[in-house]
């Protein structure tokens, strides 16, 4: 079965839309404004279009994994790695680690019949690895409470290493985009249907929806690794994820 999609605004308009009027229709959704009053400007929102994301593309700088030095050499010893889920950052009570909105986004597509949009969760089947893009900053990583750190130079090759290990159906990366408001445009094409609402209705955008994060974390410059179970994951995991070791190196060894 597919994860949960929560639907907490839905809606679509049987026309195209100017720029300005899909300005006025995000902010009507992501303020909670009702539908059939006039939306003030200083509330509108402009959505980042989809193609903006670059999800599954290997960066140019250092994927840094920040945590604790027992939990460093544990995964080096044991190849023991912990996966979060929207779930429970969602409940993880933590100004850096822990953000209730996980999961939740407002979307806006345009498609052959007009536009749909609205408010929804999903990804909660998701198993969550957050790191750190760019050179190892140490105010960070003691925000977070972390003393240690391991670099994962090979994304794509660490991905499918720790998918075969807890057997997801299927893996994606990529770099977090951070703004005032988490809005995203999608253009599925027939993908979807105005008739039918199901967990389908989320794939008016696809991966990208998964990336997009408030600005007040975005000096946690998140890469983020997602992989796709069967069913919703409520608690975070410990796994034996040896494989993935081979793509990572230690803090020490970077360190010299």
């Amino acid at each position: 079965m597919a994860g949960s999609f929560r639907i907490y605004k839905h809606m679509w308009i049987d026309r195209k839309l100017s720029e300005y009027e899909l300005k006025g229709l995000c902010g009507a959704l992501v303020h909670d404004a009702p539908f059939d009053e006039p939306v003030k400007s200083s509330q509108f929102v402009k959505p980042v279009p989809e193609r903006r994301f670059r999800i599954g593309v290997a960066p140019q700088v250092p994927i840094v994994k920040l945590a604790k030095k027992e939990h460093v050499d544990a995964f080096f010893k044991d190849g023991a790695l912990q996966l979060g889920s929207f779930s429970y950052y969602n409940q993880f009570d933590h100004p850096e680690i822990g953000d209730n909105q996980e999961g939740i986004v407002t979307l806006v597509a345009k498609t052959p019949f007009g536009v749909m949009g609205g408010k929804y969760g999903s990804g909660y089947n998701q198993h969550m690895l957050c790191a750190f893009l760019g050179d190892i900053d140490l105010v960070t990583m003691k925000r977070f409470g972390y003393d240690s750190a391991f670099v994962i130079n090979n994304p794509h090759g660490f991905s499918l290493a720790v998918a075969k290990s807890i057997g997801a159906n299927n893996f994606t990366f990529g770099q977090c985009l951070y703004r005032r408001h988490k809005a995203v445009l999608g253009f599925p094409g027939d993908v979807v249907s105005r008739n039918e609402i199901s967990h389908r209705t989320a794939d008016i955008v696809k991966a990208a929806k998964y990336f997009i994060k408030p600005d007040k974390y975005s000096h946690q410059k998140e890469f983020r690794f997602l992989w796709e179970q069967p069913s919703d994951i409520e608690e975070a995991d410990i796994f034996d994820c040896s494989p993935a070791i081979k793509y990572c190196v230690p803090l020490a060894e970077l360190n010299g």
